[in-house]
């Protein structure tokens, strides 16, 4: 019996995972398809429940549902459970279990750069899903020192709340600039032309430092273009993007998922090199 995946969210058509994960089920020569599903707000309930009674194998959860869908699942794994979202669903003898591969996926793509270590002085700017899920990564896999800035200050302490990281306003992390070895950008600001500000400035980047955006497309956000042209090491957001969807085929499979197919089908979606 042909196998049946999917990611669901609202809005879906933009998402490049259908074709990352068809690719690799097609490279192994599975029985399997991978399908994006758009659901609506209101028919969440209902549509989960067809997902379940239909024996779905396994799917991605993008936003808004990634706190949502976590009522319907039978266990959690502790990452997902430290940051309270799911992105990657596994079924097995139909009982559902949540994992977020989103923060690991992540700090694969940061450590290919250098190891994080101790010594690192971390800042997370935002205070969103991702946010939540790099911040338990970084907590949980390293000993560096994590800060989280974000606009609404209350959003940021709630998230180091228990831990001994700190929480600053934007404003703050701006004035603090030199201290840290890396800083992680993941709020929208560069997504679009429209929302082209930088979310601090970067007058006071220590060159070498790590500049970091969760953003893949554009491939140089605006930030990244100002952290570059004042000597930062620069990465964006595509080495996180494959990464979580890898270890979401691994988690299904078993399969090895092939990161360098992976990166050459997003680069031709999106008009990469």
């Amino acid at each position: 019996m042909k196998e049946l995946y999917c990611v669901i969210g609202n809005p879906i058509a933009h998402s490049l995972s259908p074709v990352m994960h068809t690719a690799l089920l097609e490279q192994n020569q599975l029985n399997a398809s991978y399908v994006p599903f758009l659901i609506e707000k209101q028919d969440f309930k209902i549509a989960i429940e067809g997902m379940k009674a239909l024996g779905i194998s396994g799917f991605n959860v993008t936003s808004p549902f990634k706190e949502d869908i976590l009522p319907f699942l039978d266990a959690l794994d502790p990452e997902a459970k430290a940051c309270g979202a799911v992105n990657t669903v596994v079924a097995t003898n139909g009982r559902w279990t949540g994992y977020n591969t989103d923060g690991v996926g992540y700090l694969q793509g940061l450590e290919s750069i250098r190891k994080i270590t101790e010594t690192d002085q971390i800042l997370i700017l935002g205070a969103g899903g991702a946010s939540k899920a790099i911040f338990h990564a970084l907590m949980h896999h390293t000993n560096a020192k994590v800060t989280v800035a974000n606009r609404t200050l209350k959003k940021a302490v709630k998230m180091v709340a228990g831990t001994a990281h700190k929480a600053l306003s934007l404003a703050e992390a701006e004035s603090q600039l030199a201290d840290f070895t890396i800083v992680i950008q993941t709020t929208s600001s560069g997504l679009t032309k429209e929302n082209a500000a930088l979310p601090i400035r970067l007058h006071d980047v220590t060159a070498g430092t790590i500049i970091s955006d969760i953003i893949y497309n554009p491939a140089e956000t605006p930030f990244l273009k100002e952290a570059k042209a004042r000597g930062a090491i620069t990465q964006n957001g595509l080495p996180m993007f494959i990464n979580q969807a890898a270890i979401a085929f691994e988690l299904w499979t078993g399969i090895k998922a092939d990161r360098a197919l992976m990166r050459n089908i997003v680069l031709k979606q999106i008009g990469g090199k």
